[in-house]
């Protein structure tokens, strides 16, 4: 079940927004002949997200739906083999193809008095005051029976847009990169034998190094820590092919709890 995060009320400090939006990885791996996909036909609006992955062998339509509490995703392979995601915040469960997907949602904890933590991406031969202090890890993590790369793609976009209801959204653009990275990096065909497909989405909890004032002069917490997700990553393995793709994405700051 969903705590901390979603128990929360959440102030945002401006709106929600990404940096660096569009960067790509460097595969270390050797992509085999004819399974390199690239992103076709992206359209979205508010709540929806469409777009194609397509080789040479294979085009994955995928459709994604969001509203406050549900995210799904539909793909359809070839125009014949077709998937669904489905996860419904209310009742915590992941569904794939209708059946329970094995799945674990570890949130991060607010515990902000512990001991300092800075941010690895600064040295600690030169820290900027300002600079993000980590307070917990998060993760979600999956473990699934997969026997095609159409369901492949439905499990890894579930699992990353699932992540946008615990409050990690990353741009739309970046989602059908990153799963299009991920399906490239592996080197599979359209077809393989059943087998399990593992692994976690993970990022990272991060608060200032000091309090701000939220702007309600008077408040019990008039000043509080801004708090912002980063260090995104999907992690994930079959076949004994790994699937190690980092997000360069930062979230912006927001606030814990609204001023009383």
């Amino acid at each position: 079940m969903m705590t901390s995060v979603l128990c929360s009320t959440l102030l945002v400090a401006g709106p929600v927004s990404f940096i660096n939006p569009t960067n790509s990885y460097a595969a270390e791996s050797v992509v085999e002949n004819n399974t390199e996909f690239s992103v076709e036909n992206s359209r979205s609006t508010a709540n929806t997200h469409n777009f194609s992955l397509v080789n040479v062998d294979t085009s994955i339509d995928v459709d994604i739906k969001y509203t406050d509490n549900t995210v799904t995703v539909n793909t359809i392979t070839n125009g014949t083999e077709v998937h669904t995601f489905t996860y419904n915040e209310l009742d915590g469960f992941a569904l794939l193809d209708g059946k329970i997907m094995n799945l674990e949602i570890n949130e991060p904890d607010f515990v902000i008095d512990s001991e300092e933590t800075l941010s690895p991406i600064f040295s600690t031969f030169s820290t900027p005051s300002d600079a993000p202090v980590f307070v917990s890890p998060g993760s979600i993590s999956f473990s699934e029976q997969v026997d095609g790369v159409g369901k492949i793609v439905t499990a890894i976009a579930g699992v990353i847009v699932l992540a946008k209801l615990i409050g990690v959204s990353l741009p739309k653009k970046v989602i059908e990169t990153k799963v299009s990275d991920a399906l490239t990096l592996i080197g599979l065909g359209t077809a393989i034998t059943l087998n399990t497909m593992s692994g976690s989405f993970t990022y990272g909890l991060y608060r200032t190094k000091d309090k701000f004032n939220t702007g309600y002069p008077g408040s019990i917490n008039q000043y509080q820590y801004k708090f912002r997700y980063q260090d995104m990553a999907v992690n994930s393995s079959i076949l004994g092919k790994s699937m190690n793709i980092k997000f360069d994405e930062v979230g912006s700051w927001w606030f814990q709890s609204k001023p009383q």
